[in-house]
């Protein structure tokens, strides 16, 4: 009687004690550790297949031919590509539908089975060909993770506290649109979630914490030329001594998420200062998209329980998960032929009806769902139609914020100064394709975002510095990119040389903060 055998299971016992006899003997042998793996790995092959050998002709045990094998392996590799194609994994599926991917997949799934019915030579090569491209590509998507994932690799992932936060040790490159230089810029987030190189130890030295959104995170600039870079480099030039300046921004953030993230961390970096800045143009509107914090009936600013969109959440994680190959492709592809179209951005139309819509969503129909975690608008109601119930809802949920991050402050024992930063347009007589008609918008003011900012600052006793005279003065046109309302690298070194002065001069005086290991808690009013 005949038995058919796949692994020949006798071949394989016979084989073990062999490679036991095999450990003993080498280990006794003075070889290069290399040599000896390779005398090993030989010798295990030929005892293997000389014991294969063995069994076949004392059992008379028949093999499986080569035919049914390569059979076997193409009907296996298919019915895998298929079940793949199905599951819908996120690494080259995860969307809704079955998208063009899945559908190759799936289709060369079901094309390797059907060849298992091809003459075995044609087969084979095959079957070689498929099991050789998946290595192939195996290796390419690890390797497209060290080349193309600072690029094409988000650097977000979702949080139940802050809705997103960073992922540490995470580098990220960009590039520029050509009309603002067209620079690639890379940087990296450290071990701790901030932008940077990794922190000293707490309490070694004078440490300055900067929060704020992009206009602090500054993923377009180089970590020398970011506001947190140049004012710690001139602090420590003024004062002989070394400021770490620790980048705690995150883009797209708004004062709420800041609120909280200072929460979570000032107590571990203990810093000697901490400077909150905030964009005049979009903060306000955060506050509406995030919807974290609400108004209660008396105007006591309070947490609600928001919840992310589970397609946003899905987004970020898929973010993570999806092939490198295919992110790389579909954004280089995207990115071929004309500019992304940002003419929104600038529509007053459309700045003002989406800023009734968000508040209608939070304020009207209490929707505490989170769907719009990183696109911004300019918060056109606040600018031009102050006396609208949106812009008015606005500013008081953005004056009770301001209460909240400095009392987080206070509590801390940290001094707190804020950064207010306007809008280009509102330091422009023109700027960009941006055009406000001041007869269709004549409670239009200039001052309309930041003036709230630095009235309540005021009253509150903190100390602020506020750029909206300095950038006035300037053209603005130099302190910003164009075709996009961030600062850019001048824009930071004029506000980091005016914060450095703002903090030394004799009227602020933190001088004794900053020249002290000792946490101070001077509180001058701006």
């Amino acid at each position: 009687m005949k038995f058919l055998v796949t692994g020949g299971w006798l071949a394989v016992y016979v084989a073990c004690a062999g490679v036991s006899t095999l450990l003993v003997v080498t280990d006794r042998m003075e070889l290069a550790p290399d040599l000896r793996l390779l005398n090993a790995a030989w010798y295990i092959c030929d005892l293997f297949g000389n014991t294969r050998r063995l069994c076949y002709m004392s059992f008379n045990l028949t093999p499986v031919s080569a035919t049914r094998i390569v059979q076997m392996l193409l009907l296996f590799l298919g019915a895998l590509l298929v079940v793949y194609a199905i599951s819908n994994h996120p690494l080259y599926g995860g969307g809704t539908g079955i998208g063009l991917t899945r559908m190759l997949i799936g289709a060369a799934g079901i094309g390797l089975a059907l060849c298992a019915l091809l003459p075995v030579r044609i087969a084979g090569r095959i079957l070689l060909l498929a099991v050789t491209s998946l290595i192939m590509l195996t290796f390419t998507e690890i390797a497209g993770e060290f080349v193309l994932g600072p690029r094409f690799r988000s650097n977000y992932q979702p949080d139940d506290r802050l809705i997103f936060k960073f992922i540490p040790n995470r580098s990220s490159v960009m590039t520029r649109s050509p009309v603002n230089g067209g620079n690639t810029v890379a940087h990296r987030i450290n071990s701790d979630g901030f932008r940077g190189d990794e922190l000293q130890p707490a309490g070694k030295g004078t440490r300055i914490a900067v929060y704020g959104d992009s206009f602090i995170h500054a993923f377009y600039s180089l970590d020398e030329e970011t506001f947190s870079g140049q004012l710690g480099k001139l602090l420590a030039a003024r004062l002989g001594k070394e400021i770490e300046v620790v980048n705690a921004g995150v883009s797209s953030y708004g004062p709420d998420q800041i609120s909280l993230k200072m929460e979570d961390e000032l107590p571990r970096l203990r810093p000697d200062l901490v400077i909150v800045s905030i964009f005049a143009g979009n903060d306000y509107g955060d506050l509406m998209r995030n919807k974290m914090f609400r108004l209660s009936a008396d105007g006591t600013l309070v947490e609600n329980h928001w919840k992310i969109d589970p397609k946003v959440r899905a987004s970020f994680e898929h973010s993570q998960r999806e092939s490198i190959l295919k992110r790389a492709w579909r954004n280089t592809i995207g990115s071929i032929g004309s500019l992304p179209d940002r003419s929104k951005f600038s529509n007053l139309d459309f700045l003002i009806e989406e800023a009734g819509r968000e508040y209608r969503s939070f304020v009207v129909e209490r929707n505490d769902l989170v769907t719009n975690t990183h696109t911004d608008y300019y918060s056109a109601d606040l600018s031009l139609i102050p006396g609208s119930d949106s812009a008015r809802y606005k500013l008081a949920l953005m004056r009770a914020m301001l209460h909240r991050i400095r009392d987080v402050a206070s509590r801390q024992g940290v001094p707190l100064v804020f950064l207010f930063i306007p809008h280009p347009v509102d330091v422009t007589d023109s700027y960009d394709s941006w055009q406000i008609d001041r007869k269709r918008f004549p409670g239009y003011n200039g001052r309309n975002q930041i003036a709230p900012l630095e009235d309540t600052a005021r009253k509150m006793g903190v100390p602020f510095l506020s750029l909206y005279d300095a950038y006035r003065r300037n053209d603005a046109n130099s302190l910003y990119f164009h075709d996009d309302d961030h600062w850019n690298d001048a824009g930071q070194r004029m506000a980091a040389a005016m914060m450095a002065d703002y903090l030394l001069d004799q009227t602020a005086n933190f001088k004794p903060v900053l020249t002290t290991s000792k946490i101070g808690c001077l509180q001058p009013c701006g």
